[in-house]
């Protein structure tokens, strides 16, 4: 108890309060689209079951590439300003999908894949930007407790985010494009967040190489 105390009350120093809650809101923007997208790709853009394998696959193959690019550029360019311009691109294939009518499938992956790019890559600055604003000795305790509310976020996110559906009579889905407009406020709700987390100062305690001294 002690110890989540201690990280407490450092998170308050830091504004990591803040950037807790910048985590579980980019969390929850995601989850207001993902959970019902294979619905929304069968029922409503015309894939088959068969095909939403492709959707995972063309996606994950393209962020493993993407992620790595994005990580590099992020180092180079600064973090916050990264993740600002990934949030405002993401926009974009958020509404576009949650709108997307009957097309061939290429189109449907070529959108869902940029979904899945913008999204994983407002991740990449995001975690570099919260785990260097908090000190290396609380950094273990406060990755547990960011993933506590991140869980907490995609269970309640998914849940709300059905509510929020309908179904007609042949299974389309209905009110997506609400889903959509809620998760794009969330998208640029973390980009004003991101601005109050500030890098944890070095630490005057900090681990030193082992120096090595020649006998003689």
């Amino acid at each position: 108890m002690k110890r989540i105390r201690t990280l407490f009350a450092s998170a308050a120093q830091q504004s990591l309060a803040r950037g807790r809650s910048k985590l579980a809101v980019l969390t929850c923007a995601g989850f207001m689209i993902f959970p019902q997208m294979p619905d929304y790709m069968v029922f409503n853009v015309g894939l088959t079951r068969m095909q939403l394998r492709l959707i995972y696959l063309c996606g994950g193959l393209c962020t493993v590439f993407s992620m790595n690019w994005i990580g590099r550029w992020a180092d180079r360019a600064g973090k916050l300003k990264v993740f600002t311009i990934m949030s405002l691109i993401a926009g974009v294939p958020i509404l576009v999908l949650t709108n997307l009518p009957r097309v061939p499938i290429p189109v449907a992956l070529c959108v869902s894949t940029a979904l899945m790019i913008c999204m994983s890559g407002r991740f990449v600055p995001a975690m570099a930007m919260a785990t260097g604003a908090v000190e290396a000795r609380h950094r273990g305790g406060f990755m547990s407790i960011n993933s506590a509310v991140q869980q907490l976020s995609m269970g309640g996110t998914a849940y709300i985010s059905g509510l929020i559906l309908g179904e007609t009579s042949t299974h389309e889905v209905t009110h997506f494009p609400v889903n959509g407009i809620i998760s794009i406020i969330c998208t640029y709700t973390c980009i004003y967040l991101a601005r109050f987390l500030k890098a944890a100062p070095e630490e005057k305690d900090a681990v030193r190489a082992p120096v090595f001294v020649e006998p003689g």
